[in-house]
C-alpha cells in the first residue's frame, strides 16, 4: 500500500470521495474519464492538524476507506476557492452518483468528500462534507464493488455531465428530478417508504394521465420489463398508494413475516427496474429527447407501442433482482418485527 500523495501533484486542486466498501480488485491510481480518477492501493493517512479539523468521526472514516474516487485539475490559483473548486466537487459528486447507478454497494461509514489542493508536497483540505449512505440490500447485503461496475459509473458520470451541457428542447428537469429521487430513496430506512420513492421514479419515467395512474403504471412499465410481471407491477403499486396515503398499518399492525419477505422481494424487484432503465437512458444518447422533459415523454408514450419498443430494446428481467434471494438470512427485526 503506498502512501496518501501519490494520487496528486503539486499545483493540483481536488474533489475527493472516501468510501470504506468491499472490493474484488486492488486498484493503483487509474484515470477512467478525462474528468474521473479512482484507486484503492493507498493509505490515507491525515496529518494531526487537520484531523483536528475534520474531527474524530470523519478522520476516522477517512482513514478506514480503501475506495477514493477523485477528480482533480492543475490550477494557477490552487488555494484560491473559485469556479475550479466547484467544478471538481461536481464532477466527484457525480462519480459518485452513478456508482450508487452501478452497484448496489453499501459503505460500512458514510462517505466524506474532501477538496483542497496540494502545495509543496503537503494536501491542503479546504472543504469536506459527507453523505447519507445507501442502505445495504437484504438481498445481496455488502456486495463487493467490481472493476466492471466502477467503470460503468465512470461513465455514467460522463453521460451526466453530457447531458448537463446539451442543448435538449424543453430541457431536461424531469430526468434530473428522477435521478435525484433515486439517489434520495436509496438512503431512506424505511423498505415501505423506499419502495414508495422508487415508484415515484417510475411514474416520473411514464408520466401517467390523471385518473389513470394505477392501470398506466402497469401497461406503460411493460417497456422497461415486458409483459409477464403486469400483476406483480399492479402489488407494488397498490403499496405505493398506501404509503402515499398514510394506509401503512395495513402491512405494518400486525408482523406476518411472509408478507414482509413478499414486500422485500417487490422492492428488490422495483429498485433493480428504476436503476437499470435509467442507466439505460443516461448512457444512450437516443435516449435523451425522449426521457428529458414532460413534453417529450408525453410525445413519447403518444408514438405506437411497436416504435417504442423498437427504441427501448429488449426488456429488462426484474427476476435478476431476487436471484439470490434467500429468507433464511433475513431476520424477523430487519422485516419491522419484534
Amino acid at each position: 500500500m503506498t502512501d496518501s500523495t501519490t494520487w496528486i501533484d503539486d499545483e493540483e486542486k481536488y474533489a475527493v470521495i472516501a468510501l470504506n466498501v468491499k472490493l474484488d480488485f486492488p486498484m493503483p491510481l487509474q484515470k477512467m474519464t478525462p474528468d474521473h480518477w479512482a484507486f484503492s492501493d493507498v493509505r490515507f493517512d491525515l496529518p494531526a492538524h487537520w484531523r483536528d479539523w475534520l474531527g474524530t468521526i470523519r478522520t476516522q472514516a477517512v482513514e478506514r476507506s480503501n475506495l477514493f474516487l477523485l477528480s482533480k485539475a492543475q490550477s494557477w490559483d490552487p488555494d484560491v476557492l473559485d469556479g475550479e473548486s466547484v467544478k471538481l466537487k461536481h464532477q466527484a459528486q457525480l462519480f459518485y452518483a452513478s456508482l450508487l447507478l452501478a452497484s448496489r454497494f453499501a459503505p460500512a461509514d458514510k462517505p466524506i468528500m474532501l477538496s483542497g489542493y496540494r502545495r509543496a508536497g503537503e494536501i491542503i483540505i479546504r472543504s469536506q462534507d459527507e453523505f447519507d449512505p445507501p442502505i445495504p440490500s437484504l438481498v445481496r447485503r455488502y456486495p463487493a464493488v467490481t472493476l466492471a461496475e466502477l467503470q460503468l459509473a465512470a461513465r455514467i458520470a460522463s453521460q451526466i455531465a453530457a447531458i448537463e451541457t446539451t442543448s435538449l428542447p424543453g430541457g431536461h428537469w424531469r430526468l434530473f428530478r428522477v435521478l435525484h429521487l433515486y439517489y434520495e430513496a436509496c438512503t431512506i430506512i424505511s423498505n415501505m417508504d423506499r419502495l414508495h420513492q422508487y415508484c415515484r421514479c417510475i411514474d416520473g419515467l411514464i408520466v401517467p394521465d390523471a385518473g389513470k395512474t394505477k392501470r398506466q403504471f402497469k401497461s406503460r412499465t411493460e417497456l422497461f420489463i415486458g409483459p409477464h410481471h403486469h400483476d406483480m407491477m399492479g402489488e407494488i403499486y397498490d403499496v405505493r398508494s398506501d404509503v402515499e396515503h398514510l394506509h401503512e398499518n395495513k402491512h405494518l399492525e400486525i408482523f406476518d413475516r411472509l408478507a414482509m419477505l413478499e414486500l422485500v422481494k417487490k422492492l428488490e424487484m422495483i429498485e433493480f427496474v428504476v436503476r437499470s432503465a435509467l442507466v439505460r437512458i443516461v448512457v444512450e444518447p437516443k435516449f435523451w429527447p425522449s426521457f428529458a422533459n414532460t413534453v417529450a415523454l408525453q410525445a413519447f408514450w403518444a408514438r405506437s407501442e411497436q416504435d417504442r419498443r423498437a427504441l427501448w430494446g429488449d426488456p429488462i428481467n426484474p427476476d435478476d433482482a431476487i436471484a439470490d434471494f434467500d429468507p433464511q438470512y433475513i431476520s424477523d427485526a430487519e422485516l419491522g418485527g419484534t
